[in-house]
């Protein structure tokens, strides 16, 4: 997978989705509020399209549970912080991330002295804490083995960024591993019972949903095996 292009830019620079956005810079709206639901959902929908339902963090498939269980929007630098607060809807800050990764990640600053003083958001002002979705190719520095177990590649030009990325979020961590494999264990086995039962209804809107979670089912079986 290549660096992620800005496609949630068109929807963020729409008239309404502008007005929103000045009353969050404002102060007037919170993250959590009602009024933003619409633009946080068009958001996610085309991040989750452009990532191909990947965490571009631990490269492992999110899956699609109900009220977005398993998958956050994520800000690169965290939009709690006073110098980010401003990237909180620009399009070069804005990925899906698992909730685990995004657990993990809290609140870190990814950022230097030099990028929390920039005015704006462009490739030129890193190097970050880690690689950045936007102006680096995630895989390019990661390499993600079976199991998963998470290797820096050593000429890769981030080979630091790459190792903080990794130690920051315990990728390696044996109990992230069981945990996420008996996760998907889990969920593939639920896959097969409901697939079982939309093969026994019947009908047209029972044979889409069965191709959904086949679909489903052989993204985790990738994951897994």
């Amino acid at each position: 997978m290549a660096a992620l292009r800005p496609v949630s830019r068109i929807i963020l620079n729409r008239r309404e989705s502008k007005k929103l956005i000045r009353l969050y810079n404002r102060g007037d709206l919170k993250w959590s509020d009602v009024a933003l639901s619409k633009l946080k959902l068009m958001v996610r929908q085309v991040l989750r399209k452009e990532q191909g339902g990947m965490c571009l963090y631990c490269q492992r498939t999110i899956v699609v549970e109900r009220r977005n269980a398993a998958e956050d929007i994520e800000h690169f630098l965290d939009k709690s912080r006073d110098a980010y607060k401003r990237y909180a809807f620009n399009a070069t800050n804005l990925l899906l991330s698992c909730h685990a990764c995004n657990f993990e990640k809290g609140t870190r600053d990814l950022g230097t002295p030099a990028i929390r003083a920039a005015r704006y958001l462009l490739p030129p002002m890193g190097p970050f804490r880690w690689p950045h979705p936007y102006f680096d190719d995630m895989q390019a520095y990661i390499e993600k083995r079976r199991g998963p177990v998470y290797i820096p590649i050593s000429d890769s030009g981030r080979r630091v960024q790459a190792i903080n990325l990794i130690k920051d979020l315990k990728l390696n961590d044996i109990k992230n591993i069981e945990s996420r494999h008996n996760f998907l264990t889990q969920r593939s086995m639920r896959i097969t019972t409901l697939a079982g039962k939309a093969a026994r209804i019947g009908g047209e809107r029972n044979r889409r949903r069965i191709i959904f979670l086949m679909n489903e089912q052989e993204r985790i079986q990738a994951e897994l095996y």
